[in-house]
């Protein structure tokens, strides 16, 4: 199970017990069109790739930060985006 909890990350709940997963570090304006979508599609993509549920929800953080980044827009966050953004964190 996952909970999500915005600027808080994901509370990864798996066999080894709860982990908290940190937001991705963003700078500047945001907005959150679009953040739950984004993580849930990280994180899916992810656990299809062979992830770990916290590799997963890691993921989906960086995912979601790349979103909300993308200012007017619904955006999409690409692999090149979510490697840039956890090199950045």
């Amino acid at each position: 199970m996952l909970l999500t909890l915005g600027a808080g990350g994901i509370l990864a709940f798996h066999q080894d017990g709860p982990t908290h997963i940190p937001a991705a570090c963003v700078r500047g304006p945001i907005d959150i069109v679009g953040a739950g979508d984004a993580a849930m599609a990280g994180i899916a993509s992810a656990l299809c790739a062979g992830a770990t549920v916290p590799e997963a929800a890691q993921v989906g953080c960086l995912a979601a930060g790349v979103t909300i980044q993308q200012i007017g827009t619904t955006g999409t966050a690409s692999r090149e985006q979510i490697l840039q953004t956890w090199e950045a964190c």
